[in-house]
Formats: C-alpha cells, sequence, structure tokens
C-alpha cells in the first residue's frame, strides 16, 4: 500500500511540477495579460490545432527512447527511488497521450491567479493517478478492465475535433482584439457547428482516418453519441440569426454588424471616452457610469448578456453617461485604460464598474461577475 502511494504521488508530483513552473515563470498579473495578448492567443491556437491533428493520428509525439534507457537503469540501483524514478517514467511514456489534455488543463487554467496553474495540474495528476493506485492495491482488478482497442482511438478523435473547437475560441479572442472583425458571431457558430456535424458522421461511420480500423456494426453507445454531437450542431445553426444560447453567450464574439445588437446597445448609448463622459457630465448634471471591460473577457460579456438587459438595471443606468473602457486591447488608448484602471483602482481585474462624477470623485464600483441582479442594483 506504501509503495501504491509512493507511485501514485510521484506521478502526481511529475505533472504538478509543470504548474508550478508556469506560476513561477509568470505570476499573476503576467498570466492575465498573457490570456488576453492576441499573439500568444493565435500561438495557443495553433498547439490546440497541433494537438487535435495528433488526436486524430496525423502524426505522434516521442520520447527520446535513450532518456528512458538511463530512467529504467538508474531505477534498478536505488530500490528507495525506483519508486519514484517509475512513475516518472511513467509520466514520460504516457507524455504522447497525455500532452493534448495537459496543454487544455494549463489553457484553462492560465486564466485566473497565480496558483490555478498549479491547482489545475493537482487536479488533474491525482485523478489520473487514483486508478494506479487503486490497481496497485487490488490488482486483481486489471484483468477486469476494458482492453484498448479502436473505441480509444474513436474517442481521441471526437476530442480532436473538440480540440479544432477549442482553437476557434482563441482565434476569436485575437480577431476581437486586433479588430478585424472576420468572426463575427453568425460565422463562429456556422464553424462550430461544422466541427460537430463532422464529428456526428464520423461516428455514424460516414468516413474514417487512416490509422482506425473499420467495424461493421455500431454500438448504442457511438449511435448515441452521434446523435448528442448532431442536436448540439443544429442547435448552433438555429442560434445563427441571433438566438440566444444562454450561458454560451458569453464566450461567442459580437454579432456581425447586418445583426441586430441586444435592446440594451439600442437604447443605451455608450462612449469609448471618460473625457468625453466628464464633459457631458458637466452639461447635464448627471453622474458617470464606467464599464472597465476586455475584448477577451468572458464574465464581461456574461454580464452583458444576462444582467444588463434587466429593466429595473437598464433604467437604472440610462440615468448616468455611460463609458466603455476596453483594457486589453493593442492600441495605446487601451494601455492607458488599463494603467488608469491600476493606478486609481489599485486592480486590473475585468468588469470592473464604476460610478464617479465629473471630477472622478468615486461614488460606489462593483468588480467582477455576479449572478444576483438585486445584489448588482
Amino acid at each position: 500500500a506504501f509503495d501504491a502511494f509512493l507511485y501514485s504521488l510521484g506521478i502526481i508530483l511529475s505533472f504538478s511540477i509543470v504548474g508550478f513552473l508556469i506560476a513561477a515563470l509568470f505570476g499573476a498579473s503576467g498570466l492575465n495579460r498573457l490570456a488576453s495578448n492576441p499573439y500568444m492567443n493565435l500561438i495557443i491556437a495553433v498547439v490546440f490545432i497541433v494537438f487535435a491533428f495528433n488526436l486524430f493520428g496525423m502524426f505522434e509525439i516521442f520520447v527520446s527512447s535513450s532518456l528512458l534507457t538511463k530512467l529504467s537503469n538508474f531505477q534498478s540501483k536505488n530500490n528507495l527511488l525506483s519508486i519514484w524514478v517509475m512513475s516518472f517514467t511513467f509520466t514520460l511514456t504516457t507524455f504522447t497521450c497525455t500532452m493534448p489534455f495537459i496543454g487544455t488543463v494549463l489553457v484553462s487554467a492560465s486564466k485566473g491567479d497565480w496558483f490555478y496553474p498549479i491547482l489545475g495540474m493537482l487536479g488533474y495528476s491525482s485523478a489520473f493517478s487514483i486508478p494506479f493506485f487503486l490497481l496497485a492495491l487490488f490488482p486483481s482488478g486489471i484483468k477486469k478492465l476494458p482492453r484498448s482497442g479502436n473505441w480509444m482511438v474513436s474517442f481521441k478523435i471526437i476530442l480532436g475535433f473538440l480540440e479544432l473547437a477549442a482553437a476557434l475560441k482563441f482565434i476569436s479572442n485575437a480577431d476581437l482584439v486586433f479588430g478585424w472583425k472576420i468572426l463575427s458571431r453568425e460565422f463562429f457558430l456556422s464553424i462550430w457547428a461544422a466541427l460537430f456535424i463532422g464529428a456526428s458522421l464520423y461516428l455514424f461511420g460516414f468516413f474514417y482516418f487512416a490509422h482506425e480500423k473499420k467495424e461493421e456494426g455500431k454500438s448504442p453507445i457511438r449511435i448515441f453519441a452521434a446523435i448528442f454531437f448532431l442536436a448540439i450542431s443544429l442547435n448552433f445553426l438555429t442560434a445563427t440569426n441571433g438566438r440566444s444560447l444562454g450561458e454560451l453567450d458569453a464566450y461567442l464574439p459580437p454579432p456581425s454588424s447586418q445583426m441586430s445588437q441586444t435592446k440594451l446597445e439600442e437604447e443605451l448609448v455608450w462612449l469609448d471616452s471618460l473625457e468625453l463622459a466628464k464633459a457631458e457630465a458637466n452639461k447635464t448634471g448627471k453622474k458617470i457610469f464606467v464599464d472597465f471591460t476586455g475584448y477577451t473577457c468572458t464574465n464581461c460579456r456574461w454580464m452583458e448578456q444576462n444582467i444588463f438587459p434587466d429593466s429595473e438595471v437598464k433604467e437604472l443606468l440610462s440615468r448616468y453617461i455611460l463609458v466603455r473602457l476596453y483594457t486589453d486591447g493593442e492600441e495605446k488608448v487601451h494601455e492607458e485604460n488599463q494603467k488608469y484602471e491600476e493606478d486609481k483602482f489599485g486592480t486590473i481585474a475585468l468588469p470592473l464598474y464604476v460610478g464617479m462624477d465629473s471630477t472622478e470623485k468615486v461614488i460606489n464600483q462593483f468588480m467582477g461577475m455576479t449572478r444576483d441582479k438585486e445584489e448588482y442594483k
């Protein structure tokens, strides 16, 4: 039991050290800036695409056999360290299969504070090591495990489609920051729908990949999964006309100029300069409402889609001179907006909502996302 514990702990440490190094190298603010940097988003998108091709079986990622041999030789010389070396060797040998998932965990984890990469890798590695710990305690259970085969290949291929869908989100982030306006909400959903239709057709058996064996019949689970992916794709397609997708809307780019914006955008006028807002406030005597937001900020989009359209919230907003300041763009004004937020409010967190007068005296402020409309009001 103790050896099984050490072996599992070795796997956890081997994976988690990656998260620790990333957190130590970049820190909290660095990770936030990296998360919104358009070039970094494009690099991440390329990484996801490469992982997808790897899962499609188009190439393999190999670890040097000489390195594995050296680790094996070292393992035989020290009984105490051998278990740790075995776990580390196992981590390296499974690198081909686990790297696409490790990349996904790190990309997702890098959106938060410094400890999230560590926490993300700790959670992933713990879940990854638990089966081996249990099998070490109960070795007879190995006989009951399903044999790896074509089902595993199919599972990896489906994950490849999901990796491509994730890559599109990061391309969209770069598109929004650069202001290319290529990936509108309709185009984005159309591509996602095409990917999920592709996954559905694959599961139905309309096409195969070169490295897998063709199956004569289809299992009920595979048919159910194919129908599930087809239903999702149809849901995406029917939402290209502007229909809300609920929580998912926060992750989607805005609609094209041909599509009508939300009623909130039609009824309320947002300025993009605090100086203009202060001048207008002096004329009208109104207070100023500042929305510190970001092109890549999903929490900002969620608030705009779910809290702002509330009739009472809209009525309250209409009493203010409204100004929306983006902090994650590539232009100088975006850098100035972020510096202003950091210098005056001591944070670069998004979203941040501030009520102030024309002299910039703060009346109240609200940071982050909330699902409680009453709290926000």
